[in-house]
């Protein structure tokens, strides 16, 4: 999995100072996204632990794991489902804590 993370520590305005952590989960592999099945994962709002399953990718006829590496909110899933994607695509923002 690539760690690829979108960051922003320290944004301050006047006296307020607030810290923010986004990040993004990305594909390990090209091919086709899957998502899961609502039961299993309801993507937006939903909160994650580090290796929590997100999704597969079907790549040469394998099923790749989507795991998120971070703790946090699903801010959203970024890829629909069946969408062919590139290894190192982003699939999910997270909300880090």
């Amino acid at each position: 999995m690539l760690d690829i993370a979108a960051t922003v520590d320290t944004v301050s305005v006047g006296q307020e100072v607030a810290s923010l952590r986004e990040r993004l989960v990305v594909s390990p592999a090209s091919g086709r996204f899957c998502r899961l099945s609502p039961e299993d994962f309801h993507a937006e709002g939903e909160w994650v632990e580090p290796d929590t399953l997100l999704g597969e990718v079907i790549s040469q006829g394998k099923r790749v794991e989507v795991r998120s590496p971070w703790r946090g909110w699903v801010m959203g899933m970024l890829a629909l489902d069946n969408q062919p994607v590139k290894r190192g695509e982003a699939l999910f923002w997270i909300r880090g804590c």
